[in-house]
């Protein structure tokens, strides 16, 4: 049976579209650009141009459902941030049409930090101090009480953007408003404000389906980037019985259905996880998880086409994954940033696997590397996607 990938522009779906065709199954990569990495994948059968789904969500969705439809597509995998559209639109597809997303009520939930604090709170799972703010008047009350650094986090979003680490109640109030300006913010909009966490990262990645959990990895961020807080481009699989139980116990509790990643911070002065946000979708170190033994592209298609899957809740530790082409990115920022001592663990090419280096598929790799040169020509800024927006 056909699955329909979308937003094959990232290494994401990049990943998923090898995981199922390496599997035999067909699959079908779809995106809004013309130069998705995807696209040019050898397990990439045929690919569609939709129209974006930002921009025009009701196109989109029409576009998605005419050629699901005409193609006979069995499987529709959402990748990125079009799964919560894709959620709110579930109605508008035929029975014929299997997927594996959470609701639009509990996706919404799940992508909003102000609720998910609140919610996070009530069920025991521990979170940094967070201040919500209605108007500029409160920012300035609360930059006086606010103890620093402390972090500025958008309510609704994507990896860093937007995310500020401030270090004074000016700086604060400063860059608050540049947020504001930047990204068009409307009062509801407007950023939380978080104690900072001081520790490294990481992350729980899950499939649920209705209520119970499925499958499981944990894995510790070694490098990111941007490196204050972007995605990962190195990680390695660990274990954390604490952090693990109260994931589950989060997506246990909104009764979830799909994949998420949640992220924690291990706070040096406790050594307990902080819960630092859920993404409720396919995430950017998906390969850790099938590197580590949990083929979770595979997982969520025996789930569409089958309803369910034996759970798949022990992996391999001390697995270790990279995204090349960011961390090379990310090294010059560690560099600039007097961080030298990632140079020796950076050189450590062997026994790792890559996100986007595949000799058993080598065109996607090419096609990637050559992006950022492209937008270099055409905006003098290497940026790596159209997203990359901070």
């Amino acid at each position: 049976m056909s699955t329909l990938i979308t937003h094959a522009r990232v290494r994401t779906a990049l990943v998923a579209t090898q995981s199922l065709g390496k599997r035999g199954i067909k699959v079908v990569t779809a995106d809004s650009i013309y130069l998705a990495t995807s696209f040019f994948s050898k397990y990439s059968s045929s690919h569609l141009i939709y129209p974006p789904f930002n921009l025009y969500p009701e196109l989109f969705i029409k576009s998605l459902k005419e050629f699901i439809e005409r193609k006979n597509i069995k499987v529709l995998m959402p990748m990125y941030e079009e799964t919560i559209v894709i959620s709110k639109f579930k109605n508008k597809f035929a029975n014929g049409v299997n997927m594996v997303v959470p609701d639009y009520e509990t996706i919404k939930k799940a992508n909003n930090n102000r609720y998910l604090i609140k919610f996070a709170d009530e069920i025991g799972v521990k979170t940094p101090q967070t201040w919500t703010i209605e108007s500029l008047e409160k920012l300035r009350r609360v930059a006086k009480e606010v103890e620093y650094p402390a972090v500025i986090k958008m309510v609704e979003g994507v990896g860093s953007k937007g995310l500020r680490f401030v270090y004074s109640e000016d700086e604060l109030i400063t860059k608050y408003k540049e947020v504001i300006r930047k990204f068009h913010l409307k009062p509801f909009e407007y950023p939380i404000v978080q104690e900072y966490i001081p520790g490294d990262n990481y992350a729980v990645s899950l499939i649920f389906n209705r209520g119970d959990p499925r499958a499981i990895v944990m894995y510790k961020e070694i490098r990111m980037y941007p490196i204050n807080g972007g995605a990962s481009t190195a990680r390695i699989s660990i274990k954390h019985s604490k952090m693990g139980k109260s994931a589950i116990k989060l997506l246990k509790e909104l009764n979830y259905h799909g994949v998420a990643d949640i992220e924690f911070r291990i706070d040096e002065r406790t050594k307990e996880p902080v819960l630092m946000e859920i993404n409720p979708r396919f995430w950017g170190a998906l390969n850790q998880a099938i590197c580590s033994g949990v083929d979770f592209p595979y997982l969520i298609y025996k789930i569409a086409t089958e309803g369910d899957v034996q759970p798949v809740l022990t992996y391999k530790t001390g697995v270790r994954t990279r995204w090349l082409l960011g961390d090379l990115r990310a090294l010059i920022d560690y560099i600039k940033a007097g961080r030298v001592e990632v140079l020796k663990d950076f050189f450590k090419f062997k026994g790792q696997h890559y996100d986007d280096v595949s000799f058993d598929d080598p065109l996607p790799t090419i096609i990637e590397f050559s992006i950022p040169l492209l937008n270099f020509v055409r905006s003098g800024k290497p940026k790596f996607s159209p997203e990359e927006e901070r």
